[in-house]
């Protein structure tokens, strides 16, 4: 699966300066081989309406340039980054001073005076991006205050530490690196909707016990179709034989079951990208928690339980309101109201999981939390490990 994501680079103060697209495929970035994804992403949205007044640099490769693709970017948002260059050809210069012309900064990466090749571009780039890797070589201070003189702006990536960032300030212009901002995935609104959308259909069919529906609006979908039934089989490995089509999967399963592993699939299913998936598995965990947590406080209430976890990072994962999500799926006025305000029993409910989440293993707090619903702490490890198990079940 192909996704985009978007890495800060970030001035001396901190505040951010722009951002790179960076595609990749599953976590392996190619290197400007999916640029025409990011150019598609860059034609199809907006850009002041995602990045605001924050310019990208967009990698493009030696032959996307000598196309002219850059003529279908907006210079005024768009940053040209250059990495490898075969060859400086005519054809290729005509085009570096074209996009001059036409209003579009210049970033070289990874740059280094030995790559005789770049050289040329030099004078005509406004940015030079730098790994602060090379901050130990011997002539690397040199090598920045020569690029400096001619008046471009050095931007170092890689820094990790905040060792690095205290002495990256004093040699550049501006930074990147996991010390200071993580990437991100960037979602479009495209597939942001087709989440809720699925989600929303999903919920509607179950409610009603439209088994149809279910079946169809799984079976529309190859990765969960595949998701259904292989962890049907796993999960009751002695009827794998009499499950072959989703019907059969749904056919033998509870409403509930399907209620919950069809929502939290269509979750997994939909995004794939690395900080998806733990928003996924978080989503997971807390859903699993929240139930076994009602069967202890309020049992009448635990599928309702399910449903408070399931969804209480949906803001994270498709930017909707937990509350608003809540509504449009009829989950009652408690439910929105728990995730609004956390005045009643399913707000309480939510702020325990939330506690739990990050102190599973604190004894202290699992005391405490045992005691708020009045059980002893070890009824509440069991609904820990419960948990834990359930969650990974969806997402081994």
């Amino acid at each position: 699966m192909s996704v985009i994501y978007r890495y800060p680079i970030l001035d001396g103060n901190g505040e951010v300066f722009a951002y790179e697209l960076i595609p990749r495929d599953g976590n392996i970035n190619l290197n400007g081989k999916l640029s025409p994804i990011v150019i598609n992403y860059l034609l199809e949205e907006d850009p002041i309406s995602v990045f605001g007044d924050k310019k990208v640099f967009v990698e493009l490769s030696q032959e996307l340039i000598e196309s002219a693709v850059y003529e279908l970017l907006p210079s005024s948002h768009v940053i040209i980054k250059i990495s490898k260059v075969k060859g400086l050809t005519d054809k290729f210069i005509g085009d570096i001073k074209e996009i001059k012309l036409r209003g579009f900064s210049l970033c070289l990466s990874d740059f280094r005076f030995e790559r005789v090749e770049m050289l040329p571009l030099i004078p005509v780039s406004d940015y030079v991006m730098i790994s602060w890797k090379r901050s130990k070589e011997k002539d690397f201070e040199e090598e920045i205050n020569t690029l400096k003189s001619i008046g471009v702006k050095i931007i170092f990536k890689d820094i990790e530490k905040e060792e690095d960032f205290k002495r990256a300030i004093e040699l550049g212009d501006y930074f990147q690196g996991n010390f200071l901002s993580s990437p991100s995935l960037l979602k479009d609104v495209r597939s942001v909707l087709f989440l809720k959308d699925t989600i929303v259909k999903l919920f509607h069919a179950l409610e009603a016990k439209n088994l149809g529906e279910i079946v169809r609006i799984i079976e529309s979908d190859v990765g969960l179709t595949y998701k259904l039934l292989k962890w049907v089989k796993n999960f009751y490995p002695g009827k794998a034989e009499d499950i072959q089509t989703v019907s059969d999967a749904v056919l033998f399963l509870s409403i509930n079951d399907i209620t919950n592993f069809v929502l939290a699939l269509a979750m997994a299913e939909l995004f794939a990208g690395k900080r998806e998936e733990e928003i996924i598995k978080r989503s997971l965990f807390r859903a699993h928690l929240s139930q076994e947590l009602a069967r202890i406080y309020i049992p009448e209430f635990e599928r309702e339980g399910y449903f408070i976890g399931l969804f209480s990072l949906m803001d994270e994962l498709i930017g909707e309101e937990p509350a608003s999500l809540a509504k449009e799926l009829n989950l009652g006025q408690e439910i929105v109201e728990a995730y609004e305000k956390r005045y009643n029993e399913f707000g309480l409910l939510l702020s325990l999981v939330e506690l739990l989440e990050f102190h599973h293993e604190d004894e202290e707090i699992i005391r405490h939390v045992g005691k708020m619903l009045k059980v002893p702490p070890e009824r509440i490890r069991e609904a820990i490990k419960r948990a834990k198990e359930k969650a990974f079940e969806f997402t081994r």
